[in-house]
């Protein structure tokens, strides 16, 4: 689950273990204690964990792309609007509500 703002805040309070901090890339580049991450600057950062304790930091600033198995995806576009991705992941229309 992804936490950010206030909810951020009390769940890093509440842990006990040390908490990772991630790169661009996705790999450990520190280890913090629960009073090392509060003293961090918690609006650049999106928490990763359950209901009782975070388990990584990492940027909030990362996109990550949408997974192409998905019944809703999207090619991706550039600024100009023209498809960037593969012509071979073909774009599946929006699910009809009823």
């Amino acid at each position: 689950m992804l936490f950010e703002g206030q909810q951020l805040r009390e769940l890093i309070a509440r842990t006990p273990n040390e908490i990772e901090l991630r790169n661009a890339h996705g790999r450990c580049c520190r280890t913090l204690s629960s009073v090392q991450a509060l003293a961090l600057d918690l609006d650049l950062f999106i928490g990763i964990g359950n209901l009782r304790r975070i388990r990584f930091l990492r940027s909030r600033a990362q996109k990550f792309a949408v997974n192409t198995g998905s019944r809703t995806t999207q090619r991706l576009k550039g600024e100009a609007g023209i498809n960037s991705a593969n012509p071979l992941i073909r774009e599946h229309r929006p699910i009809q509500s009823k």
